[in-house]
Parts: structure tokens; C-alpha cells; sequence
């Protein structure tokens, strides 16, 4: 049967043709990008395994770089031991020679050697001090510091650090008149209160302090004198219920009573009262040796912030703040800042250096984050290692009761003359400086085995890059070879298919040499 219609050798040329070219596509495509696994349907399976391996790979490689700079944390606290471990050596040759006989005792030679090893014990804790890789503090025994909880004496964030009722037309203040015999003999303010402009109102039974229109504090004749009258020659308290007392004296001849006492306190010559206050918001630390830090001022215009250790940093020039300004006060070298906001009638340097000062806020408490750090030496959550510090300050070096540095240590400030003020003495010092030399070989011995750990996990993560890398690539990677080889196929045979479909199209018009008359 001859047809013209429908070319069924076109067609299936045609489909072949396709089946050809896309094949070609595929190759062409895993050629071009060098991956056998381009997208999911390349090969579903494959492509899974060869994510996580992925993952396994660049977590591992991950890992060993963290070991390198677990390696460089070691090395930066064993570098500052060793210089510390030279200190001591030295200071061990002082007390040796100081305990020959040949110095009196007391004498200046002893003072002189007395005042090198106070010395040389300061360097010991300033290097120990000092000695931080990348924001943690590696030779005191707490890594990082933090701050303290409150406690009665502790600056904290969002603490007041002055109040104070400021003398105006229609503020109540101490000594103020309430009415003919009767005086405000003392307004009492809770450190807590925050600065602003407070009034008085009566609601009912009821005394209302407000800030604005905020109630913060309210009074009933409970808190008045237990709710009975004040006597002739007597003084009764309002206590409101955020800590604001005031107290009258009343020397009128007449009891007096709540009510009384109501009307007084919201006249216009008493009816409000101006609180300045600031504000420390927040109190921060960035590399603060944990210890107790307290603030102090010798001279006006200055704020001293010192470490139980000694260290300290003076901050200068100090001028008031303007209403609701902020300024911080850095104190880098201590690693501690304090942000102090002022209230809406604004604060004195001198308020200031008081509020920071005063028992309430005289004290910042930083602790430590401990002595420990744990590396990630591996691409899973169980793959960790452990670094153990330890506080290798004076006060931890020494053997038993003698300790190099310290309260009771043997090389404090000021004590000069005594650290080897005879024999005794000297053989007391190189007790201790025997104790410090081993207690620093036992950590430098535990520093060294742990980076040696480290350089064994260094070379065991590197194999395990090396042979995962190897198996993805074996999934994931083309086969150059033979791509290119299928490459050449796919080309003969999409060009044979253009051939053939080219003769296809041709066939029918045989029909036209029956259509010749």
C-alpha cells in the first residue's frame, strides 16, 4: 500500500532523532560542568550519598581547622609559661642567694633583692593577666567574664545611681512647712526610683504619687503612724508604697491626723517632686579578669575603677549630663564599660561621681565563664575535645602554706624587706618558688599533651577528608573518558538520523511517477 498522508519511516526517524539529541544534551551538559550528577534525576540515589558526604567532608575540614586553632590557644598560654617559668627561675636564684649568710638580716642587700622579686611576681600576674587569645583569658583560670549577679552592692544594668529631691517653688523638700506647727522634717527616696517630676493627689481615701499620669506609688492611713494621730511633740511617717517616706514633725499643740496630713501634701506648695536620677544601662565587660571591680573618686571631675587585684584605670575630665543624655564610660583597660543615661532634669559630675560612689552602686561583680573550652575536632556533635586551664596568677603558685603571691602570699606589695629579710625567710621563698615551678611544669606537661592530641587529631581528620573526597568524587565527578566516547557515538548517530529522515521525506513523492499520464 502506498500512502502519502501519513510517513510512518519519518516518524520513526524522527523519534529516534530526538532520543538522540537529548541523550546528546546529557552528555554534553555532564561534560561541560565535569559532574556525572548535575541534577536529582541523574541519579537520585547517588546524589544523596554524595550530600552527605558533603557534609561529613566539610564538617571534617572544618574541624581541622578548629584543631589548628586549638593548637595555636595552647601554644599562646605555653609561650606566656615559659617566660613565667624564666621569672621563676630567677626568683628561685634570689632566694638561694639570699639565704647565705653573708647578707645581715634586714640589711639593704636584702631589700634590694627583696623589692626584684616583688617585682618579677607583679610581671608574673601581668603576663598572666594579659596573656588572651581572641577575647579569652587563658592563664587565670576563667576563660571569659561575665557579670555577676545583683547583690546588695553591685552595679547592675538598669540600676539608679543617684536620686535626689532638688529644692524648687513647689517641690516638697526637707524642712518644708505642711502647715502651722507641722513640718516635712525628712523626704525619704528609694534608690530605685527612677528621676522625673513626681506629684501628689488625693483619691479617696487614698494618697497617689504619679509620674505623669502613671500611679507609682500610693499611701493610706494604715501607713500613717499605724493609722492613729500624731501627737503634740511627735513626728509620724506616710511610707507610699515604692519606698518614698515622709516624715512630719508636729509641734502645733493639736493631734494630727491622715486626713490632715492628705490636704498638706497635695497644695500647690507641696504637691510635687523633682527627682534627678541616672540610670546604668547596661554595665558590660568584654576581657574583664573576674573579680570584684569598685569605683571611687579622690579629686572632683574623676571616677577610679580598681580590681580586687590592684588594677586599675582612672577616667578624667568628667562633665554633667545634659536631660536624658547617654555617655558611656569605657574603662578598656580593666575590659569594663558603663553606660550612664540621665534623667529628665539632667545630672552634675558631681552627682555622678557620688551615685557611682555610694554604697548602693559602688561595685561591679564579674565572674568567670570557667576553665574550660571544648573544640569541635570533628563533623559530629559527639566529636569533641577538651582544654583544661588552669590560674597560674602568684596567688596559685607555691607548695603547701607558702604561696608566691597572694594576702598571705610572700612577695606582696609593700613587703619588700621581709620576702627575704633573713634565712628563714629565704628558705620560705624557695619552698614556694619550688611549689610554683612544679605546679607550672604539671600545666605546661598537660598543655603539651593535649596539643600533641591535638596534631594526632589533625592528622586523622586530614586521612578522612582524603578518602571521603575520593568516594563523593567517585559518585558525584564524570568519567571524562567515557562521556567523550559516548559523545562520539551520540554525534554518528545523530547525524545518521538526519540522513535517514532526510531520505524519509523523500519517499512519498514517488507517488507523483503514477500521476504522470
Amino acid at each position: 500500500m502506498t500512502r502519502i498522508m501519513t510517513n510512518i519511516s519519518a516518524m520513526n526517524g524522527q523519534r529516534n532523532l530526538a532520543k538522540t539529541s537529548l541523550k546528546m544534551g546529557k552528555t554534553l551538559e555532564k561534560l561541560s560542568s565535569g559532574y556525572r550528577i548535575n541534577r536529582a534525576a541523574d541519579d537520585a540515589a547517588g546524589l544523596a550519598i554524595s550530600e552527605k558526604m558533603r557534609a561529613q567532608i566539610r564538617g571534617n575540614q572544618q574541624a581541622l581547622r578548629n584543631s589548628q586553632d586549638g593548637i595555636s590557644m595552647l601554644q599562646t598560654a605555653e609561650g606566656a609559661m615559659d617566660e613565667i617559668h624564666q621569672i621563676l627561675q630567677r626568683i628561685r636564684e634570689l632566694g638561694v642567694q639570699a639565704a647565705n649568710g653573708t647578707y645581715a638580716d634586714g640589711g639593704p642587700e636584702r631589700t634590694s633583692m627583696g623589692e626584684e622579686i616583688v617585682q618579677l611576681r607583679q610581671e608574673i600576674d601581668r603576663i598572666t593577666n594579659s596573656t588572651v587569645f581572641n577575647g579569652q583569658r587563658v592563664l587565670t583560670g576563667s576563660l571569659t567574664g561575665v557579670l555577676g549577679g545583683a547583690t546588695g552592692s553591685d552595679l547592675i544594668q538598669g540600676d539608679v545611681l543617684q536620686v535626689n529631691a532638688s529644692v524648687a517653688a513647689n517641690d516638697l523638700v526637707a524642712g518644708d512647712t505642711l502647715r502651722a506647727g507641722v513640718a516635712a522634717a525628712t523626704v525619704t527616696i528609694p534608690p530605685a526610683l527612677a528621676g522625673g517630676d513626681y506629684t501628689f493627689a488625693i483619691n479617696g481615701a487614698t494618697v497617689e504619687m504619679r509620674l505623669g499620669a502613671t500611679v507609682v506609688g500610693t499611701a493610706d492611713a494604715a501607713s500613717f503612724n499605724a493609722g492613729a494621730n500624731i501627737a503634740d511633740a511627735a513626728n509620724g511617717n506616710i511610707v507610699f508604697s515604692n519606698g518614698v517616706t515622709i516624715n512630719a514633725a508636729n509641734t502645733s499643740g493639736v493631734a494630727y491626723d491622715f486626713a490632715m496630713f492628705q490636704t498638706d501634701i497635695v497644695i500647690a506648695a507641696n504637691d510635687s517632686i523633682v527627682i534627678h536620677g541616672a540610670t546604668a544601662n547596661p554595665v558590660t565587660t568584654t576581657e574583664a579578669k573576674p573579680q570584684t571591680y569598685t569605683f571611687s573618686s579622690a579629686v572632683p571631675g574623676e571616677i577610679t575603677l580598681t580590681g580586687a587585684d590592684g588594677s586599675t584605670q582612672t577616667i578624667a575630665g568628667i562633665t554633667g549630663l545634659a536631660a536624658n543624655e547617654s555617655r558611656s564610660f569605657e574603662f578598656y583597660q580593666l575590659g569594663v564599660s558603663v553606660t550612664l543615661t540621665a534623667g529628665p532634669t539632667g545630672m552634675t559630675a558631681a552627682e555622678m561621681t557620688s551615685g557611682l560612689t555610694s554604697a548602693a552602686n559602688d561595685t561591679i561583680v564579674v565572674g568567670g565563664s570557667g576553665n574550660t573550652s571544648t573544640l569541635q575536632v570533628g563533623a559530629n556533635i559527639p566529636d569533641t575535645l577538651t582544654l583544661k586551664f588552669t590560674n597560674m596568677q602568684s596567688s596559685n603558685l607555691g607548695s603547701g602554706a607558702f604561696k608566691l603571691g597572694g594576702v598571705n602570699g610572700l612577695a606582696n606589695d609593700g613587703d619588700e624587706a621581709s620576702v627575704v629579710g633573713d634565712i628563714d625567710a629565704s628558705h620560705q621563698l624557695i619552698a614556694a618558688v619550688d611549689g610554683a615551678i612544679q605546679v607550672m611544669n604539671t600545666q605546661r606537661g598537660t598543655l603539651g599533651a593535649a596539643q600533641n592530641r591535638l596534631e594526632h587529631t589533625i592528622n586523622s581528620l586530614g586521612v578522612a577528608v582524603e578518602n571521603l573526597t575520593a568516594s563523593e568524587s567517585r559518585i558525584r565527578d564524570a568519567d571524562i573518558a567515557q562521556l567523550s566516547s559516548e559523545m562520539v557515538a551520540s554525534q554518528i548517530l545523530q547525524q545518521a538520523g538526519v540522513s535517514v529522515l532526510s531520505q524519509a521525506n523523500q519517499a512519498p513523492q514517488a507517488v507523483l511517477a503514477l500521476l504522470r499520464q
